[in-house]
């Protein structure tokens, strides 16, 4: 079996909303990396990162602004 095969046999995992949403606010509201969530929950880094980005498009606007504190 070649390495695409293995990949498509993969099955695929379904999460529900509720856990994209806490995942992505990890990220959002308590500043954690998409590399770190996405560790700790088993998650690919991409796939995390991706729902980050559509919750940023679909909330444009709603995020705080970061502030330095020098």
């Amino acid at each position: 079996m070649s390495g695409r095969e293995s990949r498509l046999s993969r099955k695929r995992r379904n999460f529900t909303p509720e856990y994209r949403e806490e995942a992505v606010k990890l990220v959002i509201e308590i500043s954690r990396p998409v590399a770190q969530v996405a560790r700790e929950r088993g998650l690919a880094e991409s796939t995390l990162g991706n729902w980050v980005d559509a919750w940023r498009r679909e909330h444009a606007g709603e995020e705080p602004r970061l502030t330095a504190n020098y």
